[in-house]
């Protein structure tokens, strides 16, 4: 049995937070997005997109650096005023043609990745700051009500220079929940985390956001992150929205190449088009909506490549081995192809470098669209 003294770091680190279920609940709002645009100059950064975050929803918004997910963000809070098209909450424009109302006046919480607490301020004043409409009193309490979830009301009176990164992001958290908005938007909450803790802490805000049932937008670039986080996620590339769904959608349904690149490595291979079919060294996979003759691109996941014993598929020999906990990463160059597949092995120790084996995919993980579909 685990005692005290011997709980890992994440147990303990969870066992600061504040007890889950006392987050004060908000009424969730609809924010929708209508064909909005926005450039700088002559630069498009958001272009004609259109979504809706239903109310409660966790939505994370997926892309590279520049793709225009934080000025979308931007544009919802009101820091940013779009281009073209219309920003609704439950139905009611709050920017776009016909009106545009303050960052004040949306009921909307905002979160920055530098956490923008005030350096002058002790943490409870900051998580006070936003609560104009109550007295000193009431401010005061729903500041303590908000910190003692997050596991701080104990360093009410620090300032923030006092507290660790992880710390400072959970009273940025605690002064965005304090308000009870309808809509909550997060941008890049988690990055200047130490990776041992980001785990735990991502959980926790989680928690944190159900209890208070906030429609939630959180712009993140880590798949792994959208994944665990998101209801849906909306991914996007050079200002466009790419793909929106469940997890499960964009991972095994990608809409084109881009699209399953971002959320794995991928081995590329040689093929050739038959009637909703490709054929490989292989052997044949099913590929809805490829046409014969038509040029392809395949590719197949790292997992999806299946070692075994010489002679049980398609020749190879293992040229590199590395292991890196829980797989070896397994280099294995096969007969009929001209590079090298990388492969993800979970019992990889039973593969030499120089061995002879037999390689196989597993088709779920084989990937095929017309070329260039999403370059």
């Amino acid at each position: 049995m685990t005692t005290m003294t011997e709980a890992r770091p994440s147990e303990a680190q969870a066992r600061r937070w504040g007890t889950r279920g006392t987050a004060g609940a908000t009424i969730a709002a609809r924010l929708s997005f209508e064909a909005v645009s926005h450039s700088y100059g002559q630069l498009a950064a958001v272009r004609s997109v259109s979504l809706t975050v239903e109310p409660g929803e966790v939505l994370c918004l997926l892309g590279h650096s520049g793709c225009g997910k934080t000025t979308l963000l931007r544009i919802a809070a009101g820091v940013e005023r779009q281009s073209s098209g219309r920003v609704l909450i439950n139905e009611r424009e709050v920017a776009g043609p016909q009106a545009f109302l303050p960052p004040e006046r949306r009921g909307v919480g905002l979160m920055f990745q530098d956490y923008a607490l005030f350096p002058h301020l002790t943490i409870a004043e900051n998580v006070a700051f936003g609560l104009t409409h109550m007295g000193r009193a009431e401010a005061r309490q729903t500041a303590l009500t908000a910190l003692t979830r997050v596991g701080l009301a104990s360093h009410a009176g620090d300032h923030p220079h006092a507290l660790s990164g992880g710390e400072q992001q959970r009273v940025a958290l605690a002064r965005a929940i304090a308000p009870r908005p309808g809509v909550l938007l997060m941008d890049e909450p988690f990055s200047g985390l130490d990776r041992r803790l980001r785990d735990t802490v991502r959980d926790e805000t989680l928690a944190v956001l159900r209890e208070t049932r906030a429609t939630c937008v959180m712009v993140t670039h880590d798949p792994e992150e959208a994944m665990r986080m998101g209801d849906r996620i909306a991914l996007m590339r050079k200002g466009r929205l790419v793909q929106l769904g469940s997890a499960d959608d964009l991972y095994n349904r990608p809409v084109d190449m881009f699209a399953a690149r971002f959320f794995s490595e991928l081995n590329e291979l040689e093929a050739s088009a038959g009637d909703n079919e490709v054929e490989t060294v292989f052997g044949r996979f099913a590929a809805p909506g490829i046409s014969r003759g038509q040029d392809v691109d395949v590719c197949v996941r790292p997992q999806g490549i299946l070692l075994g014993e010489e002679g049980e598929g398609q020749r190879g020999r293992v040229t590199r081995r590395r292991f890196i906990g829980e797989v070896d990463l397994v280099e294995v160059a096969v007969e009929g192809l001209d590079l090298p597949l990388h492969a993800r092995i979970r019992d990889g120790g039973r593969f030499a470098v120089g061995m002879d084996v037999g390689v196989r995919l597993d088709a779920r993980d084989v990937i095929a669209f017309p070329h260039d579909s999403g370059e």
